[in-house]
């Protein structure tokens, strides 16, 4: 009896499920607290409307005081569907929107079922948090993890969505492009992420005149240029700043970054081993995170991500086992209700110490892969 227990605990099946009802109640939970719960939510839902109306996009609005919209105009086209959605339900469907499309490309993943389902029991604190948060972080995260399994399975044309959508959703997103390294028919990939890219940055024309669309992407932009970082960020710069107090040119980390980042592919031999592809997308999903100067709370999901696919991919060893001990209790927990208010508002906040544990696993991981060869690979 207690090995079915545990065999129906470890089953993936038992995991979407709970998955699924966790996004249902988490949305249900959020709508009946009222509205300033679920204030991104109704950004997203009011920027079809207003693009539909032809309104500027990127202004705030008295009735959504919580925050501003900063997607692209594509992302506003393909909410359409939530718009005229009462909130409870469409604030139900978008949550399970991310979580199936994230389940999906997991499952999509060659490993071990198991570690499959270690993975996302371990990340279900986070998951609970970007959900609550109602924000694109987990289906960023399920399209960047698609992208690798497209690729995996040779289909690049389904690839190319992916990572054209990604852009279009959060521009991080498309960072899964680099994936294009390690694949032979990079011509199809390459080709398929630039028609569809194309496609959806004029999408908008389904209902808004060209010169209004101009107009709204430069906005955007422009809104993107003058968004400053709050003192919620983490990342490697805020940890710079708030350890070391010295403000640092986030362009010069995040381009020395970028190097540190591909630095591995020099070791093209590796590329045909499908553990060294699934580590470097975690490493694409991890820096994704850790050197965007604008990362919140609820953007950790993507970086825990692939934090738990490297460690249940790779070789056991003590120092790992602290590594992601520390990501657990600091970059998971931290963020919950649990975790000590005042550790939170003197330690976690004021030195960036979610951050931490993802930085030091990334530095681990750059490791792993450009020592790849010396590494005694698992099963």
């Amino acid at each position: 009896m207690p090995d079915k227990k545990l065999n129906i605990f470890t089953d993936f099946r038992f995991v979407t499920g709970l998955y699924l009802l966790v996004a249902i109640a988490v949305s249900l939970q959020k709508y009946f607290l009222g509205e300033e719960h679920y204030g991104n939510y109704l950004i997203f839902k009011n920027s079809f409307l207003h693009l539909i109306r032809s309104q500027d996009l990127y202004v705030l609005y008295p009735e959504l005081k919580i925050d501003l919209f900063k997607y692209s105009p594509t992302f506003a086209l393909l909410f359409f569907p939530f718009a005229y959605l009462p909130d409870a339900l469409g604030m139900v469907l978008w949550n399970l929107l991310s979580v199936a499309l994230f389940l999906f490309s997991m499952k999509g993943i060659v490993m071990d079922e198991k570690k499959k389902v270690y993975v996302l029991y371990f990340i279900l604190i986070e998951v609970i948090t970007s959900l609550q948060n109602f924000q694109s972080n987990l289906l960023t995260g399920a399209l960047m993890v698609m992208t690798f399994v497209l690729l995996e399975k040779k289909n690049f044309w389904l690839a190319g969505v992916c990572v054209a959508l990604g852009l279009y959703i959060k521009l991080f997103g498309a960072l899964a492009v680099l994936l294009w390294f390690l694949y032979t028919q990079k011509k199809i990939f390459f080709i398929s992420t630039l028609i569809f890219g194309i496609i959806f940055l004029i999408s908008p024309l389904l209902i808004v005149s060209p010169s209004e669309l101009y107009n709204m992407y430069g906005a955007w932009m422009n809104l993107i240029a003058k968004d400053a970082p709050h003192f919620l960020n983490h990342s490697i710069i805020s940890v710079i700043k708030n350890w070391f107090n010295l403000n640092v040119n986030k362009t010069a980390v995040q381009l020395i970054g970028v190097g540190a980042l591909v630095f591995p592919l020099i070791k093209f031999k590796q590329f045909s081993d499908k553990r060294f592809r699934l580590f470097f997308l975690c490493s694409i999903l991890i820096w994704s995170v850790i050197f965007n100067h604008k990362a919140e709370s609820a953007t950790y999901i993507i970086a825990i991500i692939g934090c738990g696919l490297w460690f249940f991919n790779s070789k056991e060893s003590a120092d790992k086992m602290v590594l992601m001990g520390l990501l657990f209790v600091f970059s998971c927990l931290s963020s919950t209700d649990i975790f000590p208010e005042y550790l939170k508002d003197h330690w976690v906040v004021p030195y960036s110490l979610k951050a931490l544990p993802c930085i030091f696993i990334w530095i681990r991981l750059q490791y792993d892969l450009f020592f790849y060869h010396r590494i005694e690979k698992t099963n």
